[in-house]
């Protein structure tokens, strides 16, 4: 039978990615009233420009992972704003070498892609695997998977690794069905 299981994951704002919608409501209410000042019958036609590009910079933030396992392959898609949808990475689980809880004081400097496709680093229950690609090279993905979603990407895994995750898995009392 095939098995098909999704997850969303927000992506936990910035103080950066406040800063930056600040900055770009700022910046538009600043055109705003220079125009007024300066050229009034053009005011309405900037206030609505600068709005609707501040808006749309502002919602450009708002960032959502997707996390698709069909039949142990994933996918993981990266939303943006609820309007735009870019693949991530898209691996089969037979290629995954590695899954196992994500540690910080790993070094990801032996990788050539690291993908953090989690809400943030400082999230509790992150995950991590590894696979290699002719095209990125060997590849570290950071993810933020419910037990549901974990349990059936480990389905996919070659048996080495399903022996490794199985250990990790015990150690912090989460069960696999």
């Amino acid at each position: 039978m095939d098995t098909f299981i999704e997850q969303i994951v927000q992506q936990k704002k910035t103080a950066l990615d406040y800063l930056l919608i600040g900055g770009c409501w700022l910046l538009a209410v600043v055109l705003t009233v220079i125009c007024w000042l300066f050229v009034p019958p053009f005011a309405l036609f900037v206030l609505c420009g600068s709005g609707f590009v501040a808006w749309w910079l502002s919602t450009a933030r708002n960032k959502e992972y997707e996390y698709c396992v069909t039949n142990g392959d994933v996918d993981i898609d990266l939303i943006t704003a609820k309007r735009a949808r870019k693949r991530v990475v898209s691996v089969a689980g037979r290629k995954i070498e590695t899954l196992l809880p994500y540690d910080t004081a790993k070094s990801t400097a032996g990788y050539q892609r690291v993908v953090v496709a989690a809400p943030s680093l400082r999230e509790a229950g992150l995950w991590s695997f590894t696979y290699h690609s002719k095209k990125n090279g060997h590849t570290l993905v950071v993810f933020q998977p419910e037990q549901r979603v974990l349990s059936a990407l480990y389905q996919g895994l070659p048996k080495l690794v399903q022996m490794d995750t199985r250990r990790a898995m015990e150690a912090l009392h989460i069960s696999i069905e």
